[in-house]
C-alpha cells in the first residue's frame, strides 16, 4: 500500500471513529469537508479528457465522485442505446475505458474517494456480480438505481421488490443498495405517494434512497417534511437547484412520452444557491435525518466545469453559515 494512501486510510477510519461513535464532527461538517459530484454533471468535459476533467474536479475542492454508466459490465443494448451517451455524443462513459483497479489508484493519487455509483436496473439484473466487485475495488459504499419508469403502485410495488432482492445482494457483497428519485415519485394514489409505497416496501435494512432536491421541488415535494418522516432512509442528497419556484407541481417523469417537457425542466436548473431552494434549511437537518454525503449535480449544464467551480464554493458558502 503506497504510504499516502495508508495515512488516508487511517484518517478515514479514525474520522469515521469520531463521526459514528463520539460525536466529534458533525455529518454536517464532514460533508462540507468532503463536497461530492455526480460525475453525470460534467460528462462531455470527461468525455473529452478524463484524467485532465477529474484533476480540475480536484483543484475545485471537490473530494468525492459519484460515477454515472454504463459501464464495460453493463449489457450491449444499453451502451449502445444510453440517451446519455446517444444526445451528447460522447466518446466516453462510466469508467472511460479505465479499469475499477486504474480508477481506484487514480483516486489515490489525487486524494479523492468515491462512495458510490449510478448503475441501471438493467445493469444490476445483468450483472450485479461484477458490479458489486467494482464498487468494492473502487471502494464505493453505495450502489444506486438511478431512475424508475413506473407509473402505478402496482409498478412500484413490484419495483420494491427488485430492490429488496438487490440490497439482499449488495448487503451480502459488502455494498449498501439505494434508490435515486425523481418528481415522479411523489404522484399522489389514494393520499399515498409512489415515494411513500417505495419506503414502505423495501427493507430499511436493505434499501436506502438518494433524494434530488430538484425533481423533489418540481413535484412540490416537502423535503423537510420528508427526511424528518423516514430518519434513517435519505442517506444521500443531489444538491439540484432550480431558477425559480414552480407554479404547479409535476410528478411525471416518463422520458418515453414526456421528453420536451423534461428538457424544459432541465432547463431550469442553475447553479447551486443562485435559485429558489433553501439549501439552508435541508442540510440543517443532515445530523438528525442520518444523511451521509451530498452531492452536487445538473443535467446538461451549457457550462459543465464552470457550474461545478462555482456550485462547489456556493455550497461550501451555505453549509459554513448553518
Amino acid at each position: 500500500m503506497k504510504r499516502r494512501t495508508f495515512l488516508r486510510s487511517c484518517a478515514a477510519a479514525a474520522a469515521g471513529v469520531s463521526l459514528l461513535n463520539t460525536g466529534f464532527i458533525s455529518r454536517r461538517a464532514a460533508i462540507s469537508r468532503d463536497i461530492g459530484i455526480q460525475l453525470y454533471a460534467v460528462a462531455k468535459p470527461l468525455s473529452e479528457d478524463f484524467t485532465g476533467t477529474i484533476k480540475k474536479l480536484a483543484a475545485f475542492g471537490y473530494k468525492n465522485l459519484e460515477f454515472a454508466g454504463p459501464y464495460y459490465f453493463s449489457p450491449e443494448e444499453e451502451i449502445k442505446n444510453n440517451p446519455l451517451v446517444t444526445f451528447m455524443g460522447l466518446s466516453g462513459y462510466g469508467y472511460h475505458g479505465h479499469t475499477p483497479k486504474e480508477i481506484r489508484m487514480m483516486l489515490d493519487d489525487l486524494d479523492l474517494v468515491s462512495t458510490s455509483a449510478h448503475i441501471s436496473d438493467n445493469s444490476l439484473k445483468y450483472n450485479i456480480d461484477e458490479a458489486i466487485e467494482a464498487a468494492n475495488i473502487i471502494g464505493q459504499k453505495y450502489i444506486l438505481s438511478p431512475a424508475f419508469m413506473g407509473q402505478t403502485p402496482e409498478e412500484y410495488k413490484a419495483a420494491a421488490e427488485l430492490y429488496n432482492g438487490f440490497g439482499e445482494l449488495c448487503k451480502a457483497g459488502g455494498i449498501r443498495y439505494g434508490y435515486h428519485t425523481h418528481n415522479g415519485e411523489f404522484a399522489v394514489y389514494d393520499g399515498v405517494t409512489l415515494f411513500d409505497i417505495l419506503v414502505k416496501e423495501t427493507d430499511p435494512e436493505l434499501v436506502c434512497f438518494e433524494l434530488d432536491l430538484f425533481w423533489a421541488a418540481v413535484a412540490g415535494a416537502d423535503v423537510v417534511k420528508l427526511v424528518k418522516q423516514n430518519p434513517g432512509r435519505v442517506k444521500l442528497l443531489h444538491i439540484k437547484d432550480i431558477d425559480q419556484e414552480m407554479e404547479e407541481p409535476y410528478t411525471t417523469f416518463d422520458p418515453a412520452t414526456g421528453m420536451d417537457m423534461l428538457m424544459q425542466l432541465m432547463k431550469k436548473q442553475t447553479i447551486i444557491g443562485e435559485g429558489a431552494i433553501d439549501f439552508k434549511s435541508i442540510l440543517s437537518q443532515v445530523d438528525d435525518a442520518g444523511i451521509e454525503q451530498v452531492f452536487i449535480e445538473a443535467d446538461f449544464p451549457p457550462e459543465p466545469m464552470k457550474f461545478a467551480e462555482q456550485s462547489a464554493l456556493n455550497l461550501k458558502k451555505i453549509v459554513s453559515s448553518i
